[in-house]
């Protein structure tokens, strides 16, 4: 009898064993990375995502007036019957959209209405944050911090040198989107004044400077610029000036020889062709998609942003001249004559001027010097701006906050460009 009882013990025992095998492929099955739980999860979610994005779709067909453009009231009220989200509260007659394009929240999901009424959905393009700083989909965090600058490359593995050769750019942060504003430079030790005569779209798509209407294209443009650096606090900056590669390829690696030569725009005139490679405008705006970016937009750099940076920096000391900054008075800091013809007569980009890289501030490098850089902003009704000091001239006069400007249709050494990115 003890060895039956033996015998049906270690039958129970098996049984148990296979049992447990079976209901640990059934749990896997249910609750694995990919299972049937994890999925159904999946698709709901999507379901509720798509949900929202349909709600939001139909309230702005039935803002649509007569004149077939979109009644921001109208729109407003649409919203606030399907309890939709703006800026953090409810869209109710105190808290409502002002103009295009604007995000709104339904149900928890984030919907952009762009300036024409279409609708996007707000996914993947954060992939993941780092140092408190977005990154998006098609880029890999280097090094920095928020503080430092949050260094971002397009090839995985890259570092602060450049070793992986990947196009890099840098976070700026903007907390206090009232302080999104353009500001006064300083040129020959002293302070600029902004007067009527400078501006450039903002976020309303006008511009500033009244002598100036830009182009359907840039409205847009800026108005969706503004619209998510408001959102995610911030922008990215190329860290590096524009440079050619040897398939003429615009590129913002370091030790490029610098994609200089050019005029403002492609056609030479105070607006951007469309279509069109040949102008710092086109080919700033060209970038991200020829590169195949899905989750960011490239423009070229627009005063407010190159002064975003300036405040960002604006405490950081010059060490070669007492008692100014580095925006005030760049000397030392940048390629200038005093040094550009013994260091970087190629105007190459993200060469160190110094063992201390000086001219690399805040994971950024030759905002003073080397080559001017073209940018959105304008002055009367014929002249483009650029920023940032040349080669042949010195830190003092042409510091990295600067201003100076010139006919689109000028194209000499002197000039160049960066982009900026948005999600």
């Amino acid at each position: 009898s003890s060895l039956i009882f033996y015998s049906l013990t270690l039958d129970n025992i098996l049984n148990i064993i296979v049992l447990l095998i079976l209901a640990g492929v059934t749990i896997t099955t249910l609750t694995g990375e990919n299972g049937i739980l994890n999925k159904a999860s999946e698709a709901s979610e999507q379901t509720k995502q798509a949900s929202s994005e349909e709600q939001v779709q139909i309230a702005v067909v039935r803002s649509i007036g007569t004149d077939g453009n979109i009644e921001i009231d109208t729109l407003n009220k649409e919203l606030e019957k399907i309890n939709a989200y703006y800026d953090g509260s409810p869209i109710s007659d105190s808290n409502k959209i002002v103009s295009l394009p604007a995000i709104v929240t339904v149900d928890g999901y984030n919907v952009t209405i762009k300036l024409d009424g279409s609708i996007t959905k707000n996914e993947n393009i954060k992939e993941y944050t780092k140092e408190g700083v977005p990154i998006p989909k098609d880029f890999y965090y280097v090094e920095g911090t928020k503080d430092t600058g949050v260094v971002i490359s397009d090839v995985e593995g890259d570092d602060l040198n450049n070793s992986k050769g990947g196009n890099q750019f840098v976070w700026v942060p903007v907390d206090n989107y009232s302080d999104f504003v353009r500001r006064a430079g300083y040129n020959n030790g002293k302070q600029e004044s902004l007067t009527s005569s400078y501006g450039e779209a903002d976020a309303t798509g006008n511009n500033t400077n009244s002598g100036v209407t830009e182009a359907e294209t840039t409205k847009i443009e800026a108005q969706e610029m503004y619209a998510s650096v408001e959102e995610n606090k911030g922008f990215y900056i190329g860290r590096y000036e524009a440079g050619m590669n040897d398939n003429g390829n615009v590129v913002f690696k370091k030790g490029e020889y610098v994609y200089n030569g050019i005029q403002w725009s492609a056609n030479g005139n105070m607006q951007e062709t469309d279509g069109v490679t040949g102008g710092a405008v086109e080919l700033a705006r060209n970038f991200a998609k020829s590169e195949g970016y899905t989750s960011v937009t490239s423009t070229l750099v627009y005063g407010v942003q190159w002064d975003a940076v300036m405040k960002w920096i604006e405490t950081i000391p010059n060490p070669n001249v007492e008692g100014k900054t580095y925006i005030q008075n760049s000397t030392g800091m940048g390629w200038y004559r005093d040094n550009y013809f013994d260091g970087n007569l190629m105007n190459q980009t993200g060469i160190d001027v110094d063992e201390n890289k000086s001219n690399c501030v805040n994971n950024i490098y030759d905002l003073a010097g080397n080559i001017f850089e073209w940018t959105m902003e304008s002055v009367d009704n014929s002249k483009r701006v650029f920023r940032g000091g040349y080669y042949n001239d010195t830190g003092l006069y042409y510091p990295a906050s600067s201003r100076g400007s010139n006919y689109p249709t000028n194209g000499t050494m002197l000039y160049g460009f960066r982009v900026t990115l948005y999600l």
